[in-house]
């Protein structure tokens, strides 16, 4: 077909929503293209994340601009080229995140984006019947993405217990009533298989209704007088269009979200004609605001045989995807990130400052150091200030665009990296988790002042979080509205991680899913962007 109502672009963890939501409906035609393939086994499988971590088949693989406050160094940004998106290969670790990240979007002037309002789409995405109380009103028990725990294994429960014996609360669900504490992950796991965004489409599967297009690039959007009229892909070396009546819906993510806006002429003008690109719209927001979470990881080799080092190896690892293939379970199952913990300065405060992910793999160790066993604790800064941007290198689709968070660009960021590390190891060290430490691998983490800010700079990177890009607001200079539409054009939104205004306090998939889901209503429901709710 060439005309459908609605086309998709980006078959991530909106995409997918989107096109299970609009394709209910059996008297619109939905499109969903996508630049990658199908799912494989090692999306299925979570100890899959160590192939699809750096894979070209399943990874855009893109790297920042040199980041000057963190020694020039280049950090790498994965995210999923393939059915699923970035649910397809994340660590799979499911937050709903902090009620005072929506509120504060919601003072804005976005009333229609509080966490009251965002609570029943989050609830309408997962189902909680393996981690919450039938009885918990908070939580949902019918969407597509299960979640379960993962095992509780010695040094994630040491881990555990030493941050509640330095006074954070133990935390039996961070997506309940609080978000302080340590505790064990609810995880995008179901049987030992990922429950990523396209069990959406799983749910949508048999629809005549519902096109996916894989393995297929979207290279610019048409737009004619003022208005998406559809788009234009690549087969076959060859140029084709695509039309649509109703509405575009660009779901790429917050690096190519606006690096397709630019390439289809939405965007800074002058940067685009610097290009050769002719403006169509003159939208200066496009690819502004990039924010994400700063991370540093601390590495420690363990004293005793209680972690998954040994199957990153060949042999091991070997062994454990065969017994996966066989029995569906063993260390394969796992994706090895199942505990972790929100906190602050402050223990008693609600607003965490920090977040840490506790992995029971040592995935780098020291070049040319053979390490048995091994972990390492991630610290993130979750409300960062700094601020970046996404631009084009050329006009070519091809050609990936230049990323620059910025990283640490504000001093406070880098402070409060600094200060959540320092306080997380010297929890670590009092507590339980160090009957399991053999030594610190990363010794200036716990070295003076200088030789800690000199190990966060050499070795922090990002968690893989990037958002922004092409903010929602009330505003004229914000690039949608609170409906998600693009300012000055008609039948073109961006439902994704780009338009949130500000960064979240956690891990974004889940909420980008009830995001496309509040999205799929209004559309439905022909509402305005504030007042719709599922009830």
């Amino acid at each position: 077909m060439s005309r459908y109502d609605y086309i998709i672009i980006g078959a991530g963890s909106a995409g997918c929503v989107l096109a299970a939501r609009l394709s209910e409906d059996p008297g619109v035609k939905v499109l969903l293209v996508e630049a990658g393939g199908g799912k494989s086994l090692f999306v299925d499988m979570p100890a899959g994340i160590k192939i699809l971590y750096t894979s070209n088949r399943y990874n855009w693989r893109f790297w920042t601009e040199p980041q000057q406050h963190l020694d020039n160094r280049q950090i790498y940004i994965p995210r999923g080229k393939v059915i699923g998106g970035s649910s397809s290969i994340n660590t799979m670790i499911a937050i709903h995140c902090n009620p005072r990240d929506y509120d504060s979007w919601a003072s804005q002037g976005m009333p229609g984006w509080s966490a009251a309002n965002m609570l029943p789409y989050l609830r309408r995405v997962e189902d909680a019947s393996l981690v919450a109380d039938a009885g918990d009103g908070t939580r949902g028990r019918s969407g597509p993405i299960k979640l379960s725990y993962g095992p509780r294994r010695p040094t994630a429960q040491a881990f555990v217990d030493s941050l509640v014996a330095a006074g954070l609360p133990e935390n039996h669900g961070f997506n309940g009533a609080s978000q302080i504490g340590a505790g064990f992950y609810e995880l995008t796991i179901a049987g030992g298989k990922r429950s990523g965004a396209f069990k959406y489409l799983e749910r949508a599967e048999g629809r005549q209704n519902l096109t996916v297009l894989a393995n297929c690039r979207v290279r610019r959007i048409k737009v004619e007088k003022g208005r998406a009229r559809g788009v234009v892909v690549a087969q076959d070396g060859r140029e084709r269009v695509i039309d649509c009546d109703r509405e575009v819906l660009l779901t790429a993510g917050a690096i190519c979200s606006p690096q397709l806006l630019m390439l289809s002429g939405i965007g800074p003008a002058d940067h685009m004609r610097s290009l050769g690109i002719d403006p169509v719209h003159d939208l200066p927001g496009v690819g502004e605001n990039l924010q994400d979470h700063l991370d540093c990881a601390v590495r420690f080799e363990a004293s005793q045989p209680t972690t998954l080092t040994p199957y990153m190896g060949l042999v091991k690892g070997g062994m454990a995807g065969a017994r996966y293939l066989l029995k569906g379970d063993g260390p394969a199952a796992s994706q090895a990130v199942e505990a972790g913990a929100f906190w602050g300065p402050d223990r008693s405060s609600s607003l965490p400052e920090w977040q840490a992910h506790f992995a029971n793999v040592l995935r780098n160790p020291p070049p040319g150091k053979r390490i048995d066993h091994g972990f390492a604790v991630r610290v993130c800064q979750l409300r960062p200030q700094s601020r970046g941007t996404v631009r084009l290198r050329s006009a070519d689709p091809g050609v990936a665009p230049a990323i620059d968070p910025r990283l640490a660009s504000e001093r406070a960021d880098f402070e409060s990296l600094r200060d959540g590390v320092r306080d997380m190891c010297e929890m670590i060290m009092a507590g339980p988790l160090s009957n399991f430490v053999k030594r610190p691998i990363d010794a200036d983490a716990f070295g003076d002042r200088a030789a800690l800010e000199g190990f966060v700079r050499a070795r922090s990177e990002t968690v893989y979080h990037p958002v922004g890009t092409c903010r929602m607001g009330a505003d004229d200079a914000s690039v949608v509205d609170p409906g998600m539409r693009v300012r000055g054009l008609v039948g073109l939104r961006v439902v994704d991680g780009s338009v949130m205004p500000t960064l979240i306090s956690g891990n974004t998939n889940l909420p980008i899913m009830a995001m496309a889901e509040k999205i799929a209503d209004e559309i439905v429901q022909g509402e305005g962007a504030s007042s719709s709710s599922p009830g």
